[in-house]
């Protein structure tokens, strides 16, 4: 198996203009996998059996000019399309996106911002400080296994100031604009048009429009959004809207006449009553509404494609909670989210009220030191998106080493799919790989002997007028 991930990392190669950096990329991705601890850098010192004083230089990779995050997570982005046995509708890949707010307990840690959120859960604080990172996934099936395979993420609060004073002009955009945006420019650097499942926080207007701003060459929009509405919305049924003929579209589920009994799309032996109707809503124009009975539950849905049928959506919907399942994998198995980077030069915020202007750096130089350190995160989390994309196409294309390996290793009561889990795939790295190796990676290191003759990296460049606050378009 680590033949097969060197060959994948061998794509990247000609993105890094020293070989230094691409083998440096290499053990860190390697660090991710194999590590059995989540204590930020220094566990890719400790479980790779990499020298203590090489610490600096893996610190500095991080924040490296030899290499580029745009571009890396660019080619990732082409390469997954094309290696994925992705879901597909109607000629469209299907994408999931949402967003993860991390608390954060650093004091000098750039890019924080006071933020809250509404859950279920006890453990969860309603209101904190920490980092907000968009993200996005494609959908790959195989047998009775769904992956959300992550794409890529980026910062979306608290970032806006210090890159401006960096000298960027990034407009001020909303947080769903933004990730509507970061949709936009993954269909444009795969050449794929979207589906994008989200929920209902990102139900507005502003993504609609946003959405349908960018169009291909034959006239039809790069994304399709298919998301939850809201019970409060309203909508009318023609295109001249007069007092009395908005619909509260909540109250149509007391008309049961209206409703037929369908197979559930994804869940077999189940039935589901579903409803669909095409209505202007506000200033977005025709949207397709959706009502859904399962059971015990009830809610809307909508998209911008008029032409999909009901249990398309529905099908398409009861796939974005996977990206939740690639939240858990990217925190708990990877610690892709537990980076320990920051700055002498930012000035402490101890107290969780404490407003956004505090959080502003005083001085140029403390902006400079703040970027530098935004930059690292940015990798680390990307990188580490990179790593569970690699668990999981091998859950996909070598099951059987998989479960060899695991069988002689390891225990399972209860096997729930015929396909690997991620994590049952990073235990059987670990059996097979921790001992074992490749040391030539960072052999080269230690020799420190120069290598000449790298090439340069050929960088994939996006044609389009897309304005957006992401290292994608850096």
């Amino acid at each position: 198996m680590a033949t097969r991930i060197m060959e994948i990392l061998r794509n990247f190669s000609g993105l890094f203009s020293r070989r230094a950096a691409f083998v440096w990329f290499v053990v860190v991705i390697f660090g991710f996998l194999l590590r059995f601890d989540h204590h930020g850098v220094s566990s890719f010192i400790r479980w790779l059996g990499i020298a203590p004083s090489l610490y600096p230089s893996l610190l500095h990779f991080f924040r490296a000019e030899s290499w580029q995050l745009g571009e890396l997570m660019k080619q990732w982005m082409c390469w997954s399309v094309t290696h994925y046995p992705l879901v597909r509708l109607k000629g469209r890949v299907l994408c999931l996106g949402d967003g993860i707010k991390l608390s954060k307990e650093a004091e000098k840690q750039p890019g924080l911002s006071p933020l809250q959120q509404s859950s279920g859960n006890q453990g969860k604080a309603k209101r904190f400080i920490g980092h907000h990172f968009g993200c996005l996934a494609l959908v790959a099936v195989k047998a009775d296994k769904v992956f959300a395979v992550p794409q890529v993420a980026e910062l979306h609060e608290g970032v806006n100031y210090l890159r401006r004073l960096d000298g960027e002009t990034i407009p001020d955009q909303s947080l769903v604009a933004r990730m509507i945006t970061l949709a936009v420019i993954t269909a444009m650097t795969t050449q794929n048009p979207l589906y994008l499942c989200l929920d209902a926080f990102f139900a507005t207007a502003t993504a609609f429009q946003v959405s349908a701003k960018y169009r291909m060459s034959d006239g039809q929009p790069w994304l399709h959004l298919i998301t939850k509405a809201k019970c409060n919305y309203v909508a009318y049924p023609c295109a001249q809207r007069r007092r009395g003929e908005k619909i509260k579209l909540w109250d149509l589920f007391g008309h049961q006449e209206l409703f037929t009994g369908l197979p559930h799309p994804t869940q077999a032996g189940r039935k589901v009553l579903l409803y669909a109707q095409n209505s202007y809503w506000g200033s977005v124009g025709l949207v397709r509404f959706v009502w859904v009975i399962d059971g015990r539950h009830k809610f809307i849905l909508m998209t911008s494609d008029l032409t999909l049928s009901a249990l398309e959506i529905l099908g398409a919907y009861a796939l974005r909670a996977k990206i939740e399942v690639t939240f858990l994998m990217l925190k708990s198995l990877l610690g892709g989210f537990a980076y320990r980077f920051w700055t002498k030069h930012w000035p402490p915020a101890k107290s969780q009220t404490v407003p956004t202007t505090a959080l502003r750096p005083a001085t140029p130089a403390r902006a400079k030191h703040a970027l530098q350190v935004l930059s690292a995160i940015d990798r680390y989390v990307n990188l580490a998106l990179i790593a569970l994309g690699i668990l999981q196409y091998l859950a996909l294309y070598a099951t059987e080493t998989v479960w060899r390996i695991h069988t002689a290793s390891s225990w399972l009561r209860t096997y729930s799919a015929s396909l690997p889990s991620e994590e049952v795939v990073q235990r059987a790295l670990q059996v097979s790989c921790l001992t074992t190796f490749p040391v030539a990676a960072y052999t080269w290191i230690q020799s420190r002997i120069p290598i000449s003759g790298w090439r340069q990296p050929l960088p994939l460049k996006v044609t389009s007028d897309v304005t957006s606050p992401t290292f994608l378009l850096s």
